[in-house]
């Protein structure tokens, strides 16, 4: 591997690979790096460490990928790589559960004790073509990493599968993480609870019958031909600070001239902030194309996303749905509910429904709580609540809603139950200062 120039490159971020042998972490970074995967076996070929250079956010990043497994049981070598560490993978093998049963003593004993405070990690579950061997469940992978409070990906190198969206999140995670000097952010100490809003996102995105706007691109297969993809208004305009005459007229005018390839690239990013690594290039394209027209700077990530619907929550004036509680009205716009609430994408056959159709009563609940459940719907953060009413009446709206949010449930009864604790240590406090 050529070793790069420092002026080649603004910023390096070293990434390692955790995981037992035979768990295909080399083949991972090969395949990554677009490179020959040998077939020999799954074990340790000493290739050193490997680059790939990207533009990501007008910066030059160089990743290095280093496999340490051949350092063996060494402290001083782990301590070494993880020191300089901005990532790391955690890589098991889904028909080896050995492999599943140590990510957690990779957790404790290697990455916790030697990696940065902060560093940014992930949960890999390697030959997911290998269904019929399967011993670890999508869903036991899923829960394990839920646990830890890292993202989880299974991937498979024969199929080309996940890998490259594996790498180009946890990237991004690593530069949403890193403060002005380029050195990841020590972990705050008291850490909003983010949840997956991309999820809900991407599942409005593949909902074209909720749609109330089309636009048009050249079709990949017939560039004469026209391809129509269903959009929504609200959520563009929102993400490019655009109004709908620029929506309807020259965003409408600049997609038409572009491929469908490409303008998926971009509403990818416009519904869950995600870019590909390999389409960055695209990416960076659509950047100089909106300028003449968009009022923000474009930036990939989920904090962006979070950020502009933050904004959006604070604007009134486009929300367009009610939910009445104890005759106090709180309003929000319609398309955020159906996003975010299962209920609502039931009840709504189209977003363009009649005004008719723009309330909903839900009643004999605190309308504190109400507010609380909304303001999660558009950020995805939880408030410090101590009143337990309140935290039992939030826990009832997000079954009544149907909130597809289990990390959710688990913290709210996490918190119900850690109440009770903490009063009675408050009265063991207040005793002890009486006796004193």
């Amino acid at each position: 591997m050529k070793q790069q120039n420092k002026k080649d490159y603004d910023l390096l971020l070293k990434i390692i690979l955790e995981g037992d042998s035979g768990t295909q972490k080399n083949k991972i970074i090969q395949k990554f790096m677009q490179e020959i995967v040998t077939q020999s076996n799954d074990r340790w070929i000493d290739l050193g460490p490997l680059c790939k250079v990207i533009e990501i956010q007008g910066k030059t990043v160089l990743l290095q990928i280093n496999n340490i497994n051949k350092y063996g049981g060494y402290k001083s070598a782990y301590k070494s790589f993880y020191s300089k560490a901005y990532g790391a993978m955690i890589v098991y093998d889904i028909t080896n559960k050995k492999s599943f049963e140590n990510v957690e003593k990779i957790w404790k004993y290697r990455i916790r004790m030697h990696a940065k405070e902060n560093i940014q990690m992930m949960l890999i579950g390697s030959k997911c073509d290998l269904e019929n061997e399967r011993k670890i469940s999508k869903k036991s992978g899923k829960k394990l990493a839920d646990k830890l409070g890292i993202p989880f990906y299974e991937v498979s190198v024969k199929e080309n599968i996940n890998i490259e969206d594996a790498f180009t999140e946890l990237t991004m995670n690593i530069l949403d993480n890193l403060d002005e000097n380029n050195q990841l952010k020590p972990k705050p100490k008291s850490k909003p609870i983010i949840y997956s809003i991309q999820e809900d996102m991407k599942q409005l995105f593949e909902r074209k019958e909720l749609c109330d706007f089309e636009i048009e691109c050249k079709d990949d297969q017939n560039p004469l031909s026209k391809f129509k993809i269903p959009v929504h208004k609200l959520i563009i305009q929102n993400r490019l600070r655009i109004d709908e005459n620029q929506l309807e007229n020259q965003f409408y005018s600049i997609l038409s001239r572009d491929s469908k390839q490409n303008v998926d690239v971009l509403l990818k990013w416009i519904y869950f902030g995600k870019v590909l690594l390999s389409n960055l290039s695209i990416f960076e394209e659509w950047k100089k194309k909106l300028s003449n027209i968009s009022k923000v700077k474009i930036k990939i990530g989920i904090n962006p996303l979070l950020d502009d619907l933050k904004r959006l929550m604070n604007e009134e004036e486009t929300k367009d749905f009610q939910i009445i509680s104890n005759n106090q009205k709180i309003k929000i716009h319609k398309i955020i509910l159906i996003a975010r609430s299962e209920l609502f994408r039931g009840m709504f056959i189209s977003v363009t429904e009649d005004k008719s159709n723009s309330v909903h009563e839900y009643s004999n609940k605190k309308t504190k709580t109400i507010q609380n459940l909304i303001n999660f719907f558009y950020t995805d953060e939880i408030p410090k609540i101590k009143n337990k009413t309140i935290l039992k009446e939030l826990k009832e709206c997000v079954d009544y809603f149907q909130l597809n949010s289990k990390r959710l449930n688990q913290l709210i009864k996490k918190i119900i139950g850690e109440i009770p604790q903490q009063q009675q240590q408050q009265q063991n406090s207040k005793k002890k200062c009486l006796i004193f």
